[in-house]
């Protein structure tokens, strides 16, 4: 869904028309004829049509445009329904059934996707577009669609009794019907009749429900979720208006008014885009959660309060644009360098996770992880943060569970791994798995980074808890699992190829199809495509560690430019092992071990000094970052590793 603006009408639902349909000449007329009825459609409980062009080559319609979450997100995002808001969910779209059956129309579709969540209640969003295709083909409310198959009013009453039941537990009638309270139940088992003639009608629902009247308000949990999305709405859309970028505005022009086109965060996605979208020729394609500028331009955090005393680091990374060095302080937090100029231009958190943080592809936002003491949890539990450096802005995602751990209602579970798609359009975020509900929620979703939601859901049967993914290109990526690769379709988790015997939660990606990591007592270059070993590196003293002792990868990375691998892990005392517990601090207390290798050749190169502990490579070959072995940071000369600069 786009949200556009007009003089008449500050900000209205726009719906474009997949090319595919508006060519279809029978879908054409169908679609007049009923967005002509639907001018007339008035109802508290149904999106009201404003404009329409359905001449044009590429026809759209303006809807009443309201704040909320479409009904399928709610539920596979934050988990099903509590009790307390079915009845009112149930009067509304009873109430807005009655309303459009009253003039003579039907729904025909009706979904979890055509019902948006608002604070003010539950919304048919959808006119129009749905009634159409209803006309010319088969329904699109697949597993809500009554047997007969036909745009009816007791088509819409079996549909609203099959959406009740998939809203408290998201899966179909036969599976969860039993979960519905027992005042409701009856009711659903009545509309769900195979005959269409023995179902009630809408007023009858409306009727049994109490009304007409005004629905009882949603529980305190869902209206402080409902509260929070539509500030991030009306954030985004101020934002968007004044000032435009470049390439995500333009004017459609209808019979009354031009409506200009604002692609914002609006939450909501209920009818096909067309193919040929309408967007300028200057396309921008950075995501709007992150902030199209260099990483030095204009930092949006303030300088840093004080000196470095003890830098003390344990990770580091280079920017996309190659400007800024990017530092974990054990002692400091996440401290953000000017490398060239040797100076630091920020701080924005003081602590974060030791292990790996990440940089987008596009504009200067890092995802790092982070610690929060939940309501009523003992534990601190792991949160995926991003830190966008030119606006300052800082964001926590919980990924695919819900927004009730905010408020104690439900058990967070950890963040395992977060990873940017090429794009930077989109991330995987995966959790730890629901032990609690045996499994029944996600733990991976796909987040929109124009919207900073959870789109896309794997179903339990193909969701591990993967430590650690990395995007191949836009619809694949490679997951480790236990001791094994796994190559997965990005949008539904399917397994396309499993490489077994994987030692680490690390992986590094070389140009085409190749892949290194870490395998028992070497690092193997693997072609995925020929499912190939290319070459190896060994690291013996790696998989021969000595019993009493832990080990971990602290860095893993490839720089085909300068044909250089670099591979490094701490060995961390096991008291389980007879050794002494570990005292507090970073892995600079324990031994840290490296190797750097020439790729051509295969030749170690450098020294252990500067290969210990974790190194980055520049993107454009101008320097190496490396972390000595007392924590402190070295830029080094890309050919001679002699060292040019100490940051501190």
């Amino acid at each position: 869904m786009y949200v556009a603006s007009s003089e008449e009408h500050p900000s209205v639902a726009l719906r474009v028309i997949k090319a595919s349909h508006s060519a279809n000449p029978a879908f054409r007329t169908a679609l007049g004829y009923r967005v002509e009825n639907a001018r007339h459609a008035l109802s508290p409980y149904v999106a009201g049509l404003l404009d329409f062009d359905l001449e044009r080559t590429t026809p759209w319609i303006a809807t009443e445009y309201h704040e909320g979450i479409p009904l399928r997100s709610l539920v596979e995002t934050h988990g099903p329904l509590p009790a307390e808001a079915l009845r009112p969910l149930a009067l509304a779209l009873a109430q807005g059934l009655a309303d459009l059956h009253a003039g003579h129309r039907t729904h025909a579709a009706l979904s979890p996707d055509t019902i948006l969540i608002t604070r003010r209640g539950a919304l048919l969003s959808d006119i129009g577009f749905e009634w159409a295709a209803a006309e010319i083909g088969p329904l699109s409310n697949q597993g809500f669609a009554a047997p007969e198959g036909r745009a009816a009013p007791a088509v819409d009453v079996y549909a609203w009794a099959a959406v009740l039941v998939w809203a408290v537990g998201g899966k179909s009638v036969a599976e969860e019907i039993d979960r519905l309270p027992l005042q409701l139940r009856g009711l659903a088992e009545a509309c769900l009749r195979e005959d269409p003639a023995l179902r009630p009608t809408s007023d009858d629902l409306v009727r049994l429900l109490g009304g007409p009247a005004s629905p009882a308000p949603w529980p305190s949990d869902l209206v402080g979720l409902l509260n929070r999305q539509a500030e991030q709405a009306t954030r985004a859309l101020a934002a968007a208006s004044p000032r435009r970028k470049r390439g995500k505005g333009v004017l459609l022009a209808s019979g009354s008014a031009a409506l200009a086109l604002i692609l914002v965060a609006a939450g909501v996605l209920l009818w096909p885009f067309s193919e040929e979208e309408p967007v300028s020729s200057e396309e921008d394609t950075t995501p709007a959660l992150i902030t199209d500028a260099g990483c030095l331009d204009d930092p949006g955090f303030p300088p840093p309060e004080g000196p470095i005393d003890e830098f003390d680091a344990t990770y580091l990374a280079f920017s996309p644009d190659g400007d800024l060095l990017a530092v974990n302080s054990y002692n400091h937090g996440l401290t953000l360098w000017d490398w060239r100029a040797g100076e630091e231009i920020a701080r924005p958190l003081a602590e974060i996770d030791q292990g790996v943080f990440t940089f987008a592809p596009v504009g200067c936002q890092l995802e790092v992880t982070t610690y929060d003491q939940f309501p009523q949890s003992d534990l601190r539990h792991t949160v995926a943060t991003t830190v966008d450096i030119p606006s300052g802005e800082i964001r926590d995602y919980l990924g695919p569970q819900s927004e009730r751990v905010l408020t104690g209602l439900t058990e967070p579970r950890s963040v395992y791994s977060f990873a940017y798609s090429p794009s930077g359009e989109r991330a995987i975020i995966n959790l730890r798995r629901d032990l609690n509900m045996e499994g029944r929620h996600p733990s991976t979703g796909i987040i929109d980074l124009d919207t900073g939601e959870v789109v896309e859901t794997w179903d339990q049967e193909e969701t591990d808890a993967f430590l650690y993914a990395r995007y191949l290109d836009e619809e694949r990526l490679i997951a480790i699992s236990g001791r094994t690769l796994e190559v997965r379709q990005a949008s539904t988790g399917r397994r396309e190829q499993t490489i077994r015997n994987s030692t680490s939660p690390r992986i590094d990606l070389l140009e085409g199809e190749e892949i290194v990591y870490a395998a028992q007592d070497r690092i193997l270059r693997w072609d995925l495509e020929a499912g190939t070993e290319v070459d190896s590196f060994p690291v013996p003293d790696y998989a021969d560690m000595e019993e009493h002792t832990d080990h971990s990868v602290s860095n893993l990375r490839v720089d085909t430019e300068l044909g250089l691998l670099h591979f490094s892990y701490v060995v961390v005392p096991n008291p389980s092992g007879g050794g002494e517990a570990p005292p507090p601090g970073s892995d600079r207390r324990f031994p840290n071990h490296g190797y750097l290798w020439d790729l051509e050749t295969g030749e170690e190169v450098g020294d252990e000094d500067i290969a210990s502990r974790p190194m980055d490579f520049h993107p454009d070959g101008e320097a190496i970052a490396s972390i000595g072995p007392e924590g402190d940071v070295r830029i080094l000369d890309p050919e001679t590793f002699e060292v040019i600069d100490t940051l501190s």
